[in-house]
């Protein structure tokens, strides 16, 4: 990760009436509970759910700056839930990333056509 979007997304420092707020969408437990406690152990206030469908309800309420997802879930694809969240003025600056431990071209290309962040993960 470049300096930057590093120190950005580790930042705990608040802007008045903000919080750091995460969701992470990941139908498996172990990967989303692990993203959640990497998240918590940086002082972001973090929301976790299985389904996209959940997500949507919740993203209406609360103003999220970061996003995590696996691109393998059920109902509403991520890649579809990215392009909701990209297409919508509301939702346009939450930083989005996308979990993935596929290697091919074609997922790096739509999570980048995205404007998504792809991160690969590790065994």
């Amino acid at each position: 990760m470049e300096a930057s979007v590093h120190s950005q997304m580790w930042s705990t420092r608040l802007h008045p009436n903000q919080l750091n707020c995460a969701l992470v969408v990941g139908e498996a437990d172990n990967l989303r509970l692990s993203v959640i406690a990497l998240l918590r152990k940086h002082r972001w206030l973090v929301h976790g759910v299985s389904r996209t469908e959940q997500a949507l309800r919740i993203v209406v309420h609360i103003l999220y700056k970061l996003i995590v997802l696996n691109p393998e879930l059920p109902g509403i694809g991520a890649m579809d839930f990215v392009r909701i969240l990209r297409k919508s003025i509301d939702w346009r600056e939450i930083g989005l990333v996308v979990v993935s431990s596929s290697e091919g071209a074609s997922c790096t290309d739509q999570i980048s056509g995205t404007g998504a962040f792809l991160a690969r993960r590790s065994m």
